[in-house]
């Protein structure tokens, strides 16, 4: 046999071995995979998730846990099962009038766990109060893990805020965690009684993927700004079109087209999507475009490099055009979407440009021009973190596939010099 060949059989001898050693990896993520009820946020997280894993594991040694797993597969190309957000007192009143279906509940979680070796929680920083069932459901699979000492580790998520029972089940639960990953610089280490290591959030090293639509919709609208709006709570119809036209009359003096990317429209219809079509005779004088339906988070982040401004009210929106040094400001509604949407800015190190709905009239113009008097900073800040930050995100992952510093994967660069 010729030496080459030899060699080639050794290599796959040493690959497959390898292969049988990897680790079989629980991932918690709350997301639907591609269709209606889509949120570009979670899925965006998710998504380098799933793909940082597949590479380093497989993505046959991967599977999902999330409440509607039927287009997981499909979308991601992992196996998912069904894991219901159910708060603990439903369980408790499950036990009592169903007690059949309360041990299939949590026999699930046993199973699961027990067929694993590790278990990440990513996609969607939702290990909070604001979002009691899914923090409960998260924390009884993780109690479980503990009890059979899995690994254990937290990426990109926003820890807290809590209430007073939940703090205690949190610190008795989350400081056996082998790593507990945070996106925000500041907020979440006041929240859990164990150490935390901050990254910058995962959506920052989304893969750019332009599918044939948004290809084409980049090339007819060129100039353009990506716009991203959210009704709020807070916000009444007359509000949301106050804020629209003084976005529209900005974008004008621009001489820039508008395209309206939505992160969230449930049945495909309501939400941003709703939103959008509320406001869109507003264009009269420039082309108006809606992105729909929804196309994949890697699809929006590359529409969105192709922009020359972004005016966002949804912090994944800012995620994606800082990350591709593309000028942004952000509008915010409350004191916590203040601090979200200020807080994606100076994770990479730039000046907040955020203005609040309220003052919007007179905030929002100066902010652009600054920002696009600016466009050198954002590229530079967007070519930074492809180095040590990027490993730093990455290390979680990593130590997920059990891989040394040394060989793991090199971060490649995802900001080129035109951009």
């Amino acid at each position: 046999m010729a030496q080459p060949e030899k060699e080639f059989q050794s290599l796959d001898r040493t690959l497959a071995k390898r292969k049988m050693k990897m680790p079989r990896i629980l991932m918690l993520s709350d997301i639907t995979g591609l269709g209606p009820e889509y949120h570009v946020g979670d899925e965006a997280m998710a998504e380098v998730a799933i793909e940082r894993l597949g590479k380093r594991v497989g993505k046959h040694n991967l599977i999902l846990g999330c409440a509607d797993p039927a287009k997981v597969p499909e979308t991601y190309g992992i196996n998912a099962f069904a894991f219901y957000h159910i708060p603990d007192e439903q369980l408790s009143r499950l036990l009592r009038r169903k007690p059949l279906s309360y041990l299939k509940a949590i026999a699930t979680n046993v199973y699961q766990v027990l067929r694993c070796d590790k278990i990440v929680i990513c996609g969607g920083g939702n290990m909070t109060s604001v979002w009691p069932g899914v923090l409960e459901a998260r924390l009884r699979l993780l109690k479980i893990a503990n009890l059979f000492r899995k690994d254990v580790y937290l990426v990109s998520q926003t820890i807290g805020p809590y209430t007073e029972d939940h703090r205690k089940k949190v610190d008795a639960i989350l400081p056996k965690a082998k790593w507990i990953g945070v996106r925000d610089v500041h907020f979440s280490q006041t929240q859990v009684s164990a150490p935390v290591h901050f990254a910058l959030d995962d959506a920052c090293y989304l893969e750019k993927k332009h599918n044939d639509m948004t290809r084409e919709l980049s090339s007819r609208h060129q100039p353009f700004a990506c716009v991203s709006m959210r009704k709020f709570g807070g916000m009444d119809d007359q509000a949301v079109i106050r804020v629209a036209e003084v976005i529209e009359r900005a974008v004008r003096t621009q001489n820039l087209g508008t395209v309206f990317i939505p992160h969230h429209a449930p049945k495909g219809t309501e939400g941003d999507i709703k939103l959008a079509n509320q406001i869109k005779h507003l264009w009269q004088n420039e082309p108006f475009e809606l992105v729909n339906p929804i196309p994949l988070a890697s699809t929006l982040k590359a529409l969105t490099a192709d922009s020359q401004l972004v005016i966002s009210m949804r912090y994944h929106q800012l995620i994606f055009a800082l990350s591709t040094g593309v000028p942004a400001v952000g509008v915010y509604v409350d004191e916590y979407t203040q601090a979200k949407l200020r807080g994606s800015f100076e994770a990479l190190g730039l000046k907040p440009l955020v203005t609040s709905i309220s003052d919007i009239e007179t905030g929002l113009e100066p902010l652009i021009e600054e920002a696009l008097r600016s466009r050198a900073d954002f590229i530079a800040a967007a070519k930074m973190i492809q180095q040590e930050a990027r490993q730093q995100s990455e290390r979680p992952y990593n130590l997920l596939a059990g891989m040394p510093e040394s060989t793991a994967i090199q971060p490649h660069r995802e900001v080129t010099e035109d951009v």
